[in-house]
């Protein structure tokens, strides 16, 4: 299936501006099941310079430098990408053991895991409610993860374009938040019972006709069947309709768009995602 993605982000300001370097994390994120086959990226004002790079967790980033002042700036990216669907439950846990809870990786995937396990955020309440969720699946892995999908997925949906995400613990007790506040949710719960897990950053493709954000989920790391995706806002598996931008441990450091500006001025944002189908 072959897609046609245009983000554009929008700053207006009502004073002159300089603007700092931009880093920016909007070109897809390429693997075994999605291609790209197009890519550009126009900004306004012109930047001086623009550098492409591979990040500290293989991302694609952009930083984008101005050397002049503005009261706009303007990004737009395009692509097309080819995706392809896939059975997300088509492996088979090694060692074996890995399908109880919790996890406990062998000591070198364990080392390497290590930001992937922090228990930041994992409060005694968000560790309390997610071994209840397990011990109402017999601390089965895969039937957890389905589980903590539905059960947070239960939340008051809101839609949040700017800002950090919430905590986990306010998440939780609210019972309200945005995809990435669900998802940074799902990551501390994973974490307090051992399961490796990041922040994915990108799109969803579903129903064209409807109104289409940014989107986040996350990917969890399981032995035997490598990291694979969750979406509690969807309630389902990652099998070919999600389009990641970039991963991290940390949420913070991959929104798609993040810099500074010189001077005194208030700005006001807007962003627009178009996720279409092209017909083959």
């Amino acid at each position: 299936m072959k897609l046609a993605i245009s983000h554009t982000l929008l700053y207006d300001y009502n004073n002159e501006v300089r603007l700092e370097p931009h880093y920016l994390y909007l070109h897809p994120k390429q693997g075994p099941y999605l291609k790209v086959e197009q890519y550009s990226l126009q900004i306004s004002p012109t930047p001086d310079f623009i550098s492409k790079n591979v990040d500290s967790a293989d991302n694609i980033q952009h930083i984008v430098f101005f050397n002049s002042s503005t009261r706009q700036l303007s990004i737009q990216a395009k692509s097309v990408i080819e995706v392809t669907e896939f059975n997300p439950y088509s492996f088979i846990y090694h060692p074996f053991e890995s399908s109880r809870l919790p996890i406990k990786y062998a000591n070198d995937l364990n080392d390497s895991l290590q930001s992937y396990l922090n228990r930041k955020g994992v409060t005694t309440f968000v560790d309390q409610t997610a071994r209840q969720i397990a011990a109402s699946v017999n601390w089965d892995t895969s039937s957890f993860l389905s589980e903590l999908n539905k059960f947070i997925h239960s939340f008051a949906y809101e839609i949040r374009e700017e800002g950090e995400a919430y905590s986990p613990e306010k998440t939780l007790l609210e019972r309200r938040g945005s995809c990435r506040d669900y998802s940074v949710l799902f990551m501390a719960m994973c974490r307090a019972l051992g399961i490796a897990s990041k922040f994915v950053s990108g799109y969803y493709f579903s129903d064209p006709n409807q109104p289409q954000y940014l989107h986040a989920w996350v990917n969890v790391y399981l032995p035997g069947g490598g990291w694979r995706g969750y979406d509690p806002t969807q309630n389902c598996l990652v099998s070919g309709r999600h389009i990641p931008l970039a991963t991290s441990a940390m949420p913070a450091l991959i929104s798609p768009i993040h810099g500074t500006f010189r001077g005194s001025a208030q700005s006001v944002f807007n962003a627009e995602v178009s996720v279409r189908k092209i017909e083959e």
